[in-house]
Parts: C-alpha cells; sequence; structure tokens
C-alpha cells in the first residue's frame, strides 16, 4: 500500500478542488498552442503543485537577517552545534534538515547535476578538489574521516559552497515533530543580495515560517521588508521567535516583547504568536556535564525555557500542519493559474494580430491590388510626358542655331544666294532632326525607367503580400517568381519631322528667285513645296522681294524672311515630337497592360487558393481568439474560487492566551 498524503482523510476539504484545478489545467495546455519554453514551463509548475500536493512533510523554513541567532536556534533544536555561525556561512543554498532513523549524513548535488553523499570517498575527492565524479550520480565508497560537523563547514563555509545547489542534512534528531523538514535559509541583508534572493526563494517552499527577531536589535528596516514583501502571503502562518533575550536586561525584557509585538502589528500581523527564548544559553546547559558532577551553569534555567518553546512550536506544526500544507498548496495553484490566464491572454493577443494582419492584406482582391498599380502607373507615365513636352521643347537650342544661319551667309555668301540658302536649309535640318531626335528618346529613357522602378516596386509589393497570406494562411512562404517586363517602346518616329523639314530647306533655296525677281505669283508656286503648317502666305510674301540689292540688304532681307520660316519649321518639329511622345505614352500603357496580363495569368488561381485558405485561417483564428479568452476567464475565476478556498483552510497563528 502506498503511504498516506494530505490529500487523503481530513484533507477532503481542499484536495478534491485541487484535483479538479490540475485536471482543468492539464487539459487547457493540452489545448493551447504554446511555444516549447513556455509549455515546458508551465507542465513543470503544474507537477510542482501535485507533487507538493501528495507530499505529507511538513516544511517548516526559518528566516532571518544575518547574525540574527538563526544558526544557533537550529543548533539548539539538534542539541549539537551542528551548523556554522552565519557570520562565516558564505553559501547560497537553503539547508535542508531532515529525520534519518540511526544515522547521520550529508547529501548535497552540484551545478552541473553531480549528487554526492557524506560520507564517502568521493565527497572527499570532491571537497579536496581531486577530480570529481561523474554527473548524475550518487556517490559511494570508502567513508571520510570527517565529522558531519566539519562536512557541513567545508561545504557552507568555503569555496566549496559557490558550487552547490542542493543540501540535506540527515540526522538522528526529530526537529520540531514527525514528519517535519526545517529548512534553513541563509540570512538575508542589504549587503547580500545573493543571500535575500534564496530566502525569497525558500518562501515558497515554506509551509509554516519561524522568523528570528534577535532582541538587541529588534524589528529592523531590513526584516520589516521582508515580512512586508516576500512574507507578505504567509502573515497567517509565521511564528516569531525573539532570540538573544538573556543578552537585555531582565526588567526590560517584558518591555522588548512589547515593543516588537507593536511593530508587527504596525504591519500587518494583528495578533503575533512570539515566543521570547535564549538558545546560546540553553545549548550551553545543555552541553554541560551533569550538575552532580560539580559543574557550574550560569544563569539556568534558559534551556526549560527554549524547551518549552520547542514544544510550542511542535504542537503548531501538528495542529497546523494540514492547513498549512494546504496554504503551500493553494498558493502554488493559484500562481499557476495566474500563469495560465497570462499565458491565454498573451496567446489572445497573439491570434488577435495575427487575424488583423490578414485582415489587412490586399490579395485577395487581386484584380483590385492589379487596378491599383495599373492606375498610378499609367498617372505618372502621363504625368511625366507632359512634363517632357512643355519643360523640355525641341526649341530649347534655338540661339546657337541662329548664330549658325548668320555665319552661312556672312560676308560674300550671299552672293550666291542659292548656294548660302542650301547651307542654312541643311542646317536649320540637321539642328531640328538632332533635337527632335534627342528630346524623343530623352522622353522615351525616362518612361522606360518610370516603368522599369513602377515593375520593381510591384514586383517587391507583390511578394510581401503574397510571402505574408501564404504565412498567415498557414504555409511556408516561398518568393514567387514574378513576371519580367517587356519594354517595348518605339524608336522616336521623325518621318514627318524629315518631310517637314524638307519643305523648309525647298523655301530657303527658293530664296535664290529673289534676285531675278518672279513676283507673287512665283511666290505661290513656291508656297506649294512648304511643309503643312507654313503655306501659301508666307510662300507669297518670300516672292514678293524683287531687284537688286546690295550684300547687306540681301542679307538682312534673307535673315528676315528666313527667321520666321525657321520659327514656323520649329513650332511644326514641336506639334510632330508631341505625337511621339503619345505613341511613347501609349506604348506604356501596352506594357503595362501586358505585365499585368502575365500576373493575372500566373498568379490567379494561386492567389484564389491562398484566399481560401486565408478564410480559413481568420476563422480560426478568431476561435482561437475566443478559445483564449474562455481559458483566461476560467483561469481568473478559478483563481477566485481558490482564493475563498485558501481563506477557508487557513488557520491564523494566534499567541497562546494567558492562563
Amino acid at each position: 500500500m502506498g503511504r498516506k498524503t494530505v490529500l487523503d482523510g481530513a484533507a477532503g476539504t481542499w484536495a478534491p478542488a485541487v484535483g479538479e484545478h490540475l485536471k482543468w489545467i492539464r487539459d487547457v495546455l493540452g489545448e493551447l498552442d504554446l511555444p516549447a519554453a513556455r509549455r515546458d514551463k508551465l507542465w513543470s509548475a503544474l507537477r510542482t503543485v501535485q507533487t507538493r500536493a501528495d507530499d505529507p512533510e511538513l516544511r517548516i523554513a526559518v528566516f532571518g537577517e544575518a547574525s540574527s541567532g538563526k544558526s544557533t536556534l537550529l543548533n539548539a533544536f539538534l542539541r549539537r552545534r551542528l551548523l556554522p555561525s552565519s557570520a562565516r556561512v558564505t553559501t547560497t543554498v537553503t539547508t535542508v534538515l531532515r529525520h534519518h532513523e540511526g544515522t547521520e549524513g550529508l547529501r548535497l548535488r552540484t551545478a552541473d547535476g553531480t549528487g554526492l553523499d557524506w560520507p564517502s570517498a568521493a565527497f572527499d575527492q570532491w571537497a579536496d578538489g581531486r577530480q570529481p565524479p561523474s554527473a548524475g550520480t550518487l556517490s559511494t565508497g570508502t567513508p571520510s574521516a570527517d565529522t558531519l560537523e566539519a562536512a557541513l563547514a567545508r561545504v557552507l563555509t568555503t569555496d566549496l559552497a559557490l558550487a552547490v545547489r542542493d543540501l540535506e542534512v540527515r540526522s538522528p534528531v526529530r526537529p520540531l515533530g514527525d514528519g517535519v523538514a526545517v529548512l534553513d535559509t541563509p540570512g538575508f541583508s542589504v549587503t547580500d543580495p545573493g543571500h535575500r534572493e534564496m530566502a525569497e526563494a525558500a518562501v515558497g517552499r515554506a509551509d509554516l515560517a519561524v522568523v528570528v527577531v534577535p532582541a538587541v536589535a529588534a524589528m529592523s528596516m531590513t526584516l520589516a521588508d521582508f515580512l512586508t514583501g516576500p512574507l507578505l502571503g504567509h502573515h497567517d502562518r509565521c511564528v516569531f521567535v525573539l532570540t538573544k533575550i538573556d543578552l537585555v536586561d531582565e526588567d526590560e525584557r517584558d518591555a522588548t516583547v512589547a515593543f516588537v509585538a507593536d511593530r508587527l502589528r504596525s504591519i500587518g500581523i494583528a495578533d503575533p504568536l512570539l515566543l521570547p527564548c535564549a538558545p546560546g544559553r540553553a545549548l550551553r546547559e545543555a552541553e554541560a556535564p551533569d550538575r552532580g558532577s560539580g559543574a557550574a551553569v550560569d544563569h539556568p534555567g534558559h534551556l526549560a525555557r527554549f524547551r518549552a518553546v520547542e514544544q510550542r512550536l511542535v504542537r503548531l506544526a501538528a495542529e497546523r500542519r494540514e492547513a498549512a500544507i494546504a496554504a503551500t498548496v493553494l498558493t502554488l495553484l493559484s500562481q499557476l493559474l495566474a500563469a495560465v490566464e497570462e499565458t491565454a491572454d498573451a496567446q489572445r493577443a497573439e491570434h488577435g494580430r495575427a487575424a488583423r494582419g490578414l485582415a489587412a492584406l490586399s490579395l485577395p482582391d487581386f484584380p483590385g491590388f492589379l487596378d491599383t498599380w495599373t492606375g498610378r502607373v499609367v498617372d505618372r507615365v502621363n504625368t511625366g510626358t507632359r512634363v517632357a513636352a512643355t519643360s523640355a521643347p525641341v526649341g530649347s537650342g534655338r540661339s546657337g542655331l541662329d548664330e549658325k544661319v548668320v555665319a552661312a551667309v556672312a560676308d560674300n555668301k550671299i552672293d550666291n544666294i542659292r548656294e548660302a540658302a542650301s547651307e542654312v536649309s541643311g542646317i536649320v535640318g540637321r539642328h531640328l532632326r538632332k533635337e527632335a531626335r534627342k528630346t524623343a528618346r530623352a522622353a522615351a529613357r525616362q518612361a522606360g525607367e518610370l516603368l522599369s522602378a513602377e515593375a520593381g516596386e510591384l514586383a517587391r509589393d507583390f511578394a510581401a503580400q503574397y510571402g505574408a497570406l501564404a504565412g498567415l494562411a498557414g504555409e511556408t512562404p516561398a518568393a514567387p517568381v514574378v513576371p519580367v517586363t517587356d519594354l517595348d517602346l518605339p524608336e522616336p518616329d521623325l518621318s514627318e519631322v524629315d518631310a517637314a523639314l524638307t519643305a523648309v530647306g525647298t523655301e530657303l533655296i527658293s530664296v535664290g528667285n529673289w534676285r531675278t525677281g518672279g513676283g507673287a505669283a512665283a511666290g505661290a508656286v513656291i508656297g506649294s513645296f512648304i511643309a503643312p503648317g507654313i503655306g501659301t502666305v508666307i510662300g507669297g510674301a518670300l516672292g514678293a522681294m524683287m531687284g537688286t540689292r546690295g550684300r547687306d540688304t540681301a542679307r538682312a532681307q534673307f535673315l528676315e524672311k528666313a527667321r520666321p520660316v525657321i520659327a514656323t519649321a520649329y513650332a511644326e518639329v514641336d506639334a510632330l515630337h508631341a505625337v511621339s511622345l503619345q505613341r511613347i505614352a501609349e506604348a506604356v500603357e501596352g506594357s503595362v497592360a501586358a505585365l499585368r496580363q502575365k500576373y493575372e495569368a500566373g498568379f490567379s488561381d494561386e492567389i484564389a487558393r491562398l484566399t481560401l485558405a486565408n478564410e480559413r485561417q481568420r476563422a480560426a483564428l478568431a476561435a482561437a481568439v475566443a478559445a483564449a479568452e474562455r481559458t483566461a476567464a476560467g483561469a481568473r475565476e478559478r483563481r477566485e474560487q481558490v482564493a475563498v478556498l485558501r481563506r477557508r483552510t487557513s488557520g491564523t497563528v494566534h499567541a497562546p492566551k494567558e492562563a
């Protein structure tokens, strides 16, 4: 038959509730999709609660500041000077004192998981700095010659202490009754943060707390801070032992006790149980030889008073066993439920963010996604071509052309008017053709660069949205192979520009007839060769020139008539250039439409599939959010139930009544 646990018998007032709560938590942990580290932590906490609920051992932790008399008190319980004084202790580990019938020894575990027993040869090797045994083993072998006191001193007061993580002292003495483990916590102080941290950790293991208060320095700020901090939830399970009372004048002892009691009440402990004693004197009396042999004991009677205190603690441990263990279990359970609630709230928030992320994606409306991009690109290209047509006209180099025309008829070059006119015609034609080609190609290059940039932006946006959609739909996102942009932009069509320039050249060469006359009728005939937009009116004006002229007059008249013709040619070429820009814009629109078609052909079915997966995932996320909300609400409700049960099962440790 297995051992009887606190979950049996009278513990039935709270054990069934604990079992039901633990079952609920197990079910929840099986349903929640948690990160491995978080899941393992919660399962570990659940096992801790279950293990504590199944363990009938009462754990009494002794707390106190350094040099408060804590070690002396424990040694008095053991009736031997086993534990070293606080001033020499360097360890930050809690020492567990347990009864072990007939034998005594140590059991410890090092930081690397190595288990060691004293007495053993392996312990001696480790303590002497020789090769330790392999990790995870409990050593056996030739016993050490050291005493338990010496072995414990080596562990607690040397650098060995830094390597110890768990320490248990086994003794044939039953400290504070049967089935009781006494936890000796490191003495906390403001100068030893490591000691305080270990003392705080021991609070969670304590069913009852014995708080050592030195009468000579009663209720320091450090002690008050510990009582209102880590021990705040243990006030109903605290007993206060006022040590070193022998160091206070006898006529001041009652006042000291009253002062400490008042201070405890002022920090929230309504009816403190305060037990004054002198453990050091009691231990000396216990160690003294029998008085019949002639040895004297100074101020006898401390041992008897200490025994009374000890018996009071033993009775308290027996009376409060179940309530104290229940308080520990319920506190651990409440902390576990709080962790479950926090985890569920975190899950709800995470699923909510994922759901909002899915809702924000634009790819489920794939045609709309492409429509937006197409409209933006076409608008930008049209705007760009308009800007190019107005900000960079063909005539931007007109002053340079005028200088070349003047040079072509300088000096006696005007004497051969046909030759000069032919040269001017060639200059104008080459200049305008070059500028028309340059501006058209610049516009085409600008449109191509814009299209390339927009196509790249489309590819990036699509890849990001596609990957997000796939990932949030529960699939492993892979970078899609986006279509390649075809930039099928036309070479600038300058055929009409060439035709117009040919007509201009014909008209300028015809100026050579001016010297022989020809009248308005001849000018009208010349006008029929002029490019569209120049017309017969200018031809008639040119034909009106008659008679013999001097070089300067001829040159001036030639330039006077040629410049308007050149200006008209500029206007004609600008108009033709605008047509070329429009063709470029149309070509860009065609490339945009072709690229859009590639996206639709390549991804429409895939996007439709992912959209359905997206919708399923959104539904799953909505269900997960609702489940997490229910879990968090359930954990809160159960934590409230545990708090009520904790109050029902608690029984505050009261001060003894006067007879």
